[in-house]
């Protein structure tokens, strides 16, 4: 995926962000942190906030999806963030594999998107001892309309929705303790007419 990346890529290309020639027409496609003087990014990216210790330089030209990505709307010159690599993960059937709990116990992937408002990403997890708790964290940009958020078990039920974390509009949460073995999917999607990037972060903590 071009323009989705667990944090810890973004953080490493951190430094970009303050070395770079503002004029280079091209310094890939992965996502490297904001600048702190103006402008916060090169020619040909912006700067994408998705919290407020979170902001990424995200290029605003070149490269489709069928899916999703680098898509600028109508609205303003919002830009969808590319994460075509991760389709198809629309379904239960052909969900994102977390590798939870078998490489790790937390999971996140920022400049994922919901475009067009009919996408919907599905993430995989499981547990593997009786008792375990899970928190899921999905951060996006509010102004632009609201995400949802879904825990789902094995049967496709929605077992638990996400809620907005007080004084943190730009974030909702679903906490989910003592979860039974099994399967288990995180959900994401939007209501009609909503187009919005978002972070994901899944973290499966001992019973």
């Amino acid at each position: 995926m071009r323009g989705a990346f667990l944090l810890a890529a973004a953080t490493a290309l951190g430094s970009l962000a303050t070395g770079c020639n503002t004029y280079d027409p091209d310094l890939g496609s992965v996502p490297f942190r904001c600048g702190t003087d103006e402008p916060r990014c090169p020619l040909g990216y912006t700067c994408v906030t998705y919290s407020a210790d979170e902001e990424l330089c995200e290029r605003t030209s070149g490269g489709e999806a069928p899916d999703a990505g680098s898509q600028v709307d109508g609205g303003g010159g919002f830009t969808c963030a590319d994460d075509g690599e991760l389709e198809p993960n629309n379904t239960m059937e052909e969900p994102t594999d977390t590798l939870i709990p078998t490489q790790h116990d937390s999971y996140k992937l920022v400049s994922l998107s919901i475009c067009p408002d009919t996408d919907v990403d599905v993430f995989l997890f499981k547990v593997d001892i009786s008792g375990k708790n899970l928190r899921a964290d999905l951060s996006y940009m509010s102004a632009r309309g609201q995400l949802v958020l879904e825990v789902l078990n094995d049967a496709g039920d929605v077992i638990k929705s996400g809620s907005a974390v007080a004084g943190m509009p730009d974030l909702v949460r679903a906490e989910v303790p003592n979860m039974p073995l099994g399967n288990y999917f995180v959900q994401v999607r939007a209501p009609a007419g909503i187009e919005n990037n978002y972070t994901i972060e899944i973290v499966l903590s001992g019973a």
